[in-house]
């Protein structure tokens, strides 16, 4: 995607000028929630079919994904408009005269617009989704300070620049976003730009914490880390704490090296082990901030997800992340099943978790360590 801050000044003009999140919102009334963060497919595809030809022709594009062709384009969308969309990557032409998306979608987002990648769930996914956003992205969102006012902000595994842009539009002084992912770096860019929000935000290609300067101190932290189930490719967990976000819990001890005195931040994490709303794996991470000096305070919800669920993600990540041969990422997703079944310590299901934490006390909670959620919490303990 080329980054020209008119060409995509001139693309939002043009959206908010069809209510283009308006629309959207209304089309929401009629679905039903989607556990991926995204409308299903052939629901949102007859909803689509209902809209005037301008509005089909634009949602068929930037929300379904589809192939359009270029006829009903021209049609559709101001010449100008359209010419900016071809500029700067957004639109493509094909060989037969159809135009589409290099497999990206347009989401609006409590009143920002973001370019994401198509999830494989989408007939139209013609690439791996590179630029990822899902229900977790919302879930994050809606955890985020009301204020950020005069803040330094840090986004760990940024992907869209989501968060991000919550933060500057909340009134950070700056915000840096960290993405190992290129394609999602200048994506991110490019939503900034969309977003009327570029002065503050910067995005750097980084594995983890590595575009870090040692110096660098930041008063906010957010930090949404994919699933990824294993430490590393080279061994499998050994303890239940071990199972879930293996990139959060490598980077912690460096997260709060970058936390200013009085610094505060959000931890993701998803479809880790428990019993009773309380994981082994936040009782963990709980207990490394505390030990470097924070306060935390956990909201836990079970997650839907189940053993043959969570495998079954272990083995794609393992082949795809990881890079093993089929054969080896089956071996080790054969340990993980096995720690599962033989493991003496309670467990009755994965949950979801967001783990806000404070340098010092936390004001809103009497004890240094409050866990809630849709049920009254049992502490579990440390599996290890």
């Amino acid at each position: 995607m080329k980054i020209d801050q008119v060409l995509l000044t001139q693309i939002r003009n043009y959206l908010d000028e069809m209510m283009y999140a308006l629309v959207d919102l209304r089309m929401s009334f009629e679905l039903g929630p989607s556990p991926t963060g995204f409308p299903r497919f052939q629901q949102l595809q007859q909803i689509i079919h209902r809209l005037d030809p301008a509005h089909q022709v634009l949602f068929r594009l930037f929300r379904l994904g589809e192939a359009v062709d270029g006829t009903s384009v021209r049609n559709s969308i101001p010449e100008k408009v359209l010419e900016s969309m071809l500029a700067v990557g957004i639109l493509q032409k094909l060989g037969n005269g159809e135009l589409r998306t290099p497999s990206l979608l347009i989401v609006p987002v409590d009143g920002l617009l973001l370019f994401v990648g198509i999830p494989q769930s989408y007939p139209t996914a013609t690439q791996p989704c590179n630029t990822w956003f899902d229900l977790s992205s919302y879930v994050v969102a809606r955890a985020l300070p009301g204020s950020l006012a005069k803040q330094r902000v840090l986004d760990v595994c940024s992907g869209s620049g989501l968060q991000s842009l919550f933060c500057a539009a909340r009134g950070a002084t700056s915000v840096v976003g960290l993405e190992l992912n290129q394609e999602a770096v200048s994506t991110a860019q490019a939503n900034a730009i969309l977003n009327g929000l570029e002065q503050n935000v910067e995005f750097r290609q980084s594995d983890k914490l590595a575009a870090l300067r040692n110096d660098e101190i930041f008063d906010f932290i957010v930090c949404n880390t994919p699933y990824a189930p294993v430490i590393n490719g080279s061994r499998a967990p050994s303890t239940l704490e071990e199972i879930g976000n293996s990139v959060l819990l490598e980077i912690l001890p460096g997260l709060v090296s970058h936390l200013s005195q009085n610094g505060h931040g959000i931890l993701a994490s998803w479809r880790a082990i428990g019993s009773q709303t309380s994981t082994y794996q936040m009782e963990f991470v709980a207990a490394k901030l505390e030990n470097a000096g924070c306060s935390t305070f956990t909201f836990i919800d079970q997650a839907p997800d189940n053993a043959e669920s969570v495998l079954r993600i272990l083995q794609t990540d393992l082949e795809q992340r990881a890079r093993m041969q089929p054969f080896q990422a089956a071996e080790m997703t054969r340990g993980v099943k096995d720690l599962l079944q033989n493991s003496a310590h309670k467990m009755d299901g994965f949950y979801n978790q967001l783990i806000y934490f404070r340098k010092g006390k936390l004001a809103s909670a009497n004890a240094q360590r409050a866990v809630c959620g849709l049920a009254a919490p049992v502490r579990v303990g440390v599996a290890s």
